[in-house]
């Protein structure tokens, strides 16, 4: 840890003994700037502005949101890792954050300790998808074209060592065909080029799917959930068609840099938990295959080192390496 790292987190430390209401009196006193590690478009973005103009009208203070994509996440990341601790700059996030050390051992920063979580607040539905002019109709009918092709499925997915890039590899060892990820700086990105016929399949959230697949441009043939989707009902989910380990979708939450005070981690929770508990927000999630969740940060902080674990052994079964 160089000296002025160091020095910041003493410094955070120092704020973090003064009592919330003191805190809560004197921050934010500028913009809050938001970094969220994916290209504009994705669901994390959209969610993200859409909980950043609530919590700019709560603060009475401009919260700005930053798109820093690549690189599985790390520049992104590593931007807010070295931020100040002051509570002025964050990190929206989701579930390859955790990923970010194992596939690059060189990273300059930890995943677990140099991140304050704040919460998590959400749980997406993600949906493998074709076009509608694809002659596969079912999981069932895909596997078995591969199979009898002996080509590979191409497949999309937001970066190498993600969620998406393990969901496409599950799928090729369950179904016992090859499989070639293509990897993009984000989820819109590679939904892009399947909707222009460059990938054969791409994994994605229902909610940045849900426009495609209503106007009839793509087709979902699967669901990576634990119950079926109440915007997407007549889509199986993996578990029902025997893929095993299908059965958990990824988490949108929020960070903010190692030595962040207490009390601010505390606030900004309870501010952005309230703001996706709201009926309004709670529903306009719902409709997009999103389940509100709104853990506390105590929450948030223990599952983060389980979901390295359990990426670990994903990893080293695959041999999956970073980029």
């Amino acid at each position: 840890m160089d000296s002025t790292r160091r020095c910041l987190l003493v410094a955070g430390a120092a704020l973090g003994s003064m009592p919330l209401r003191a805190l809560a009196q004197e921050w934010p006193a500028r913009a809050v700037k938001i970094v969220i590690p994916s290209a504009p478009g994705s669901s994390p973005d959209r969610f993200t502005r859409l909980i950043a103009e609530r919590l700019s009208k709560q603060w009475n203070q401009a919260v700005v949101v930053e798109n820093r994509p690549g690189a599985s996440t790390r520049i992104g990341a590593g931007e807010v890792a070295r931020a100040a601790p002051d509570g002025y700059t964050l990190l929206s996030t989701f579930g390859t954050h955790t990923m970010a050390k194992l596939l690059n051992p060189d990273t300059p920063y930890d995943p677990v300790t140099d991140f304050a979580a704040i919460t998590q607040y959400a749980v997406p539905e993600v949906v493998m998808l074709v076009r509608s002019d694809s002659p596969y109709q079912t999981l069932k009918d895909l596997a078995a074209g591969y199979k009898s092709s002996g080509r590979p499925m191409r497949y999309g997915h937001f970066g190498n060592g993600s969620s998406f890039h393990f969901y496409g590899l599950v799928v090729g060892r369950i179904a016992g065909i090859e499989v070639v990820p293509v990897a993009y700086k984000g989820e819109a990105l590679h939904l892009n080029d399947l909707l222009g016929g460059h990938l054969d399949v791409s994994f994605n959230s229902v909610g940045t799917a849900l426009p495609h697949i209503r106007s009839g441009k793509l087709r979902a043939l699967a669901n990576v959930a634990p119950g079926r989707s109440k915007v997407l009902p007549d889509v199986p989910t993996f578990a029902e068609l025997g893929y095993e380990g299908m059965e958990r979708g990824g988490w949108f939450g929020f960070l903010a840099p190692a030595g962040t005070p207490a009390g601010l981690v505390d606030k900004v929770s309870k501010d952005i938990i309230a703001i996706v508990n709201d009926p309004a927000m709670a529903r306009l999630m719902r409709d997009q295959g999103i389940e509100p969740v709104g853990s506390t940060p105590r929450e948030f902080s223990r599952a983060i080192p389980v979901e390295v674990q359990q990426w670990q052994r994903l990893m080293t079964e695959f041999k999956v390496k970073g980029e």
